[in-house]
């Protein structure tokens, strides 16, 4: 349904014994109204690791099974996440104590972020994992749902819904771009084109286009967003 998340791999998923509790908080919208159980975890082993997330689980879906589809990728990508952060610590740990130098503490956190709750439901998730060096990584993640059809909607299918094309949104980014040049890349290493799943949200009436960090900026920018009238 997405594209391959280049963050973390979850092809090999065990959970962690994790303490959480449970808060509940409510996204009323004029389809549905959608629930919304947000589930804080959090784990600690000092000078290894440390990580924390929050954990959405939808509620008043049409459907029950899409509900529980979402929910299911929600919980297993933000657990895969974490658990690949535990099992990178530990074997750094292995490898930094053979060669006798100092480790810093991992960091593994995500949170999620509700940008629309109408017609379409856009829930946008924010990774950071930090391994060493000079800073962590970010990586962002979202999904648009249709609360009618349950639906993931593609960039390229939320487009054809407002009459808009890839080509079209290339030029406005591309204008934006050129209102600050310094802050991007340029030539084959700056923004060419948009895929037909690039990464996106809807946020008061706004179409958002974002890109990861270095992937048409460097680092210092952060994470570029696009906004897009509709």
């Amino acid at each position: 349904m997405k594209k391959a998340n280049y963050f973390f791999n979850c092809s090999n998923l065990k959970l962690s014994i994790l303490v959480f509790s449970v808060l509940i908080f409510t996204a009323a919208n004029s389809a549905a109204a959608v629930e919304i159980i947000k589930i804080p975890v959090e784990k600690n082993e000092e000078d290894l690791y440390h990580i924390e997330a929050e954990i959405p689980i939808l509620l008043g879906l049409k459907s029950k099974n899409v509900q529980s589809k979402y929910n299911d990728l929600f919980r297993d990508d933000i657990f895969c996440f974490l658990e690949s952060t535990i099992e990178m610590a530990s074997q750094s740990q292995h490898n930094f104590a053979a060669a006798e130098i100092p480790m810093h503490q991992f960091e593994g956190i995500v949170d999620f972020e509700i940008k629309n709750n109408k017609q379409i439901f856009s829930i946008k998730f924010n990774y950071y994992q930090y391994t060493g060096g000079a800073h962590g990584n970010p990586y962002s993640l979202s999904y648009n749902i249709d609360l009618n059809s349950g639906e993931d909607l593609k960039l390229i299918d939320f487009l054809e819904r407002i009459n808009l094309t890839l080509a079209e949104v290339e030029v406005l980014i591309k204008s934006e771009i050129e209102k600050n040049p310094a802050n991007y890349f340029h030539g084959d290493y700056g923004f060419q084109s948009l895929e037909e799943d690039q990464h996106y949200y809807l946020e008061a009436g706004k179409l958002v286009i974002y890109f990861q960090p270095y992937a048409v900026a460097p680092y210092s920018t952060g994470m570029p967003e696009f906004r897009v009238k509709y």
